[in-house]
């Protein structure tokens, strides 16, 4: 009986899980487990409100999921024969808590608290956090283009400090979820290496106590509150026993050192080496290309060494909202109950459409702009509407711009790495055959789909793997990474007629985003 290794990834609204046969990759179960409170981006659960650009989550619900789905993966398979897991974990997803671990939202004093949630990646209300740490000019900010971002532990924590001083003081750990739920399931704290590199500054050494006390009085004491990072691909300790008792996976199994979960994708797409693009497409897009040496770009947003592998550098780029950006369409054409079938019907109408559609063109800056521009301020933009256009029509459109907007990415990190010899995609998005194409004709290259969205689940089941220490990075992907991707090709006629529209999607980035006018800017503050 061949051994089995799971991989759990969390994402924005669910946690998935893949029980992956080790000796030859096959999926020999996907399940998922939605979030009881979602992503509270309206409301705390006791009902105080929250302003616009929150978005926290429950701590609570990540281990009622690990739970659920552990159990799944015991009762599918001889449980004796799980040797290892791994996680991939959204980031930053930054939770304060005590020193034993304990969330302080879980704490009845701060329970109706929002500072003492866990604030979610596309928590933006730390724009003005970021603002200031960007302008400190700190050298730590070298390795991420000069800039830091509201989505980073660093803005959230200063967020932290400024409006609610009393959490600060409280939080005697600042964490990532990942790192967390992997003290949760093997009783010690293992801060993640690739999530402190991407997510927290850490060059061999977080950002100095003495450059975040000129930030603000006091906010070196963040510092405090956090720990030194492990390797990912090690193993972070084995599950313990009550975990066992209430998953039925085998106490002391290794659990892996948490991986951002795009960063995941990269193993979960097959990816071992240099030259080869990883894209995980999902609620926004992250795109992973590893290299072997550095060179720092403005507009990259982060170069860290062993950040996914060792002995290579792993460049971080992507899109603030693309799976996003649709749902939001999606929601106000059909409301929840209808989502998925009133995507089918987008999807189909939108194939219809010649390429351009009927001269309507988006800015895929729903929830800020990522790649190159670094600014949560920016706003989705929307041109050439008229009284016939159709749904379908701005469907396509907001698939189109999210292929201008990974064109775009590929092109910044060709200029840093040099030749991108191959692109391969993973994550929801991924099943939209329609985008994968747009994709090919806007890019003028080919791309190669994994034949399941779960690349980053995939790629945290081999993470487990590594931990159980049954083979090195590349034997193990061998057997466990899918071969069989599906290859899209671009069309030589649409990729010139895009070439066209990429021009366009470029001067207007270049008003609304790089000077030509602060429109967006003016209309976010009500001026």
């Amino acid at each position: 009986m061949p051994p089995y290794a799971i991989g759990l990834d969390f994402g924005t609204e669910s946690a998935r899980l893949v029980l992956i046969d080790t000796s030859n990759g096959s999926e020999l179960l996907v399940c998922d487990q939605s979030y009881r409170h979602g992503v509270i981006d309206q409301a705390l659960p006791n009902g105080r409100r929250l302003p616009a650009e929150w978005a926290l989550q429950h701590p609570a619900d990540y281990l009622a999921a690990t739970e659920t789905l552990l159990r799944a993966a015991a009762e599918a398979v001889d449980a004796t024969q799980i040797i290892g897991s791994g996680i991939g974990f959204t980031a930053s997803t930054g939770l304060p808590g005590r020193a034993d671990g304990t969330p302080l939202c879980m704490v009845a004093e701060f329970a109706g608290e929002p500072h003492a949630y866990v604030k979610l990646w596309k928590h933006h209300a730390a724009a003005a956090e970021a603002a200031v740490i960007t302008a400190s000019g700190g050298r730590f900010l070298e390795h991420t283009g000069g800039d830091t971002s509201p989505e980073w532990l660093h803005a959230k924590a200063l967020e932290t400090m400024n409006h609610a001083p009393h959490v600060f003081a409280a939080a005697e750990r600042f964490l990532e979820a990942g790192d967390w739920l992997v003290w949760q399931l093997c009783g010690r704290e293992v801060r993640s290496a690739c999530q402190a590199g991407f997510k927290a500054h850490y060059r061999g050494g977080y950002p100095a106590a003495a450059d975040l006390d000129a930030i603000a009085s006091g906010f070196g004491a963040l510092n405090s509150r956090l720990a030194e990072p492990q390797a990912v691909g090690t193993c972070a300790g084995g599950l313990m026993a009550a975990w066992a008792e209430r998953s039925g996976v085998p106490a002391g199994t290794p659990v892996g050192v948490a991986v951002i979960d795009a960063h995941a994708a990269v193993p979960g797409l097959g990816v071992t080496g240099a030259g080869v693009l990883a894209i995980a497409m999902g609620t926004s897009t992250c795109h992973i290309l590893l290299a072997e040496h550095e060179q720092l770009k403005p507009g990259i947003a982060g170069v860290v060494y062993e950040g996914v592998y060792p002995g290579l550098y792993a460049y971080e780029t992507g899109q603030a909202a693309a799976g996003d950006m649709l749902a939001w369409w999606v929601r106000l054409l059909a409301g929840e109950p209808n989502e998925s079938m009133h995507y089918d019907e987008l999807e189909a109408a939108a194939a219809q459409l010649a390429p351009g559609g009927r001269g309507i063109l988006a800015l895929d800056w729903w929830n800020g702009a990522r790649t190159p521009l670094m600014d949560p301020l920016l706003s989705g933009v929307l041109v050439g509407l008229r009284v016939e256009t159709q749904p379908a029509e701005i469907y396509r459109a907001l698939l189109e711009a999210i292929a201008f907007g990974n064109r775009q990415v590929i092109e910044l990190l060709e200029a840093a790495t040099g030749p991108i010899r191959e692109v391969r995609v993973g994550g929801g998005l991924s099943r939209s055959t329609l985008l994968m194409q747009i994709l090919a004709d806007v890019c003028g290259r080919e791309i190669l789909v994994s034949p399941t969205p779960h690349a980053s689940a995939r790629g945290a089941a081999i993470y487990g793997a590594l931990a159980a220490g049954i083979g090195s990075v590349a034997d193990v992907c061998a057997r466990m990474a899918p071969h069989d991707l599906t290859r899209y090709a671009p069309t030589t006629a649409h990729t010139a007629l895009y070439h066209r529209r990429y021009a366009l999607y470029r001067e207007l980035q270049r008003h609304f985003g790089e000077g030509g006018s602060d429109l967006l800017y003016r209309l976010r503050s009500g001026t």
